[in-house]
């Protein structure tokens, strides 16, 4: 996929995952489509955040998010709320729901593939180290929670 980079271990997804500003995208090798997610977390440096993920539902890949749940502060349980956009038999939900379940146990699909646009999950920054580019964190925000 033009423009992302693909990330390879579940350490550095999940640290993608909840740093804070995350956009995300999830592909399936089978299917060969892909959908983007954001990753929000609703307070900086506080354990007890909760997350609000929105996903892309347009052209305009910066401003065009609908918002599909919350992920609780434990960062297992995903869930609608009643701001949700979307219904729970939704692709985005139940791919994002089948996802997480299996991020958090320390698994990947072996049909899913991860990948982030080159910009820090925590800051947002464009990342150009090497090392920050594999993991999808610059290097001071990788030292963060």
């Amino acid at each position: 996929m033009k423009n992302l980079t693909k990330i390879e271990e579940i350490e550095n997804i999940k640290k993608f995952l909840f740093a804070g500003k995350a956009i995300i995208t999830l592909r399936s090798r089978k299917t060969n489509k892909h959908l983007t997610f954001k990753v929000k977390a609703s307070k900086k440096d506080d354990d007890s955040s909760v997350f609000f993920v929105s996903v892309l539902s347009g052209p305009d890949n910066t401003s065009n998010y609908s918002y599909i749940g919350i992920i609780g502060s434990d960062k297992k349980t995903f869930k609608i709320t009643q701001k949700s956009k979307v219904s729970s038999d939704a692709v985005s939900y139940q791919a994002f729901s089948f996802f997480l379940k299996n991020i958090v146990n320390n698994k990947l699909h072996a049909d899913l593939e991860v990948y982030h646009s080159g910009r820090c999950g925590r800051c947002g920054k464009l990342l150009t180290d090497p090392d920050s580019i594999k993991r999808g964190l610059g290097p001071h925000c990788s030292t963060k929670n």
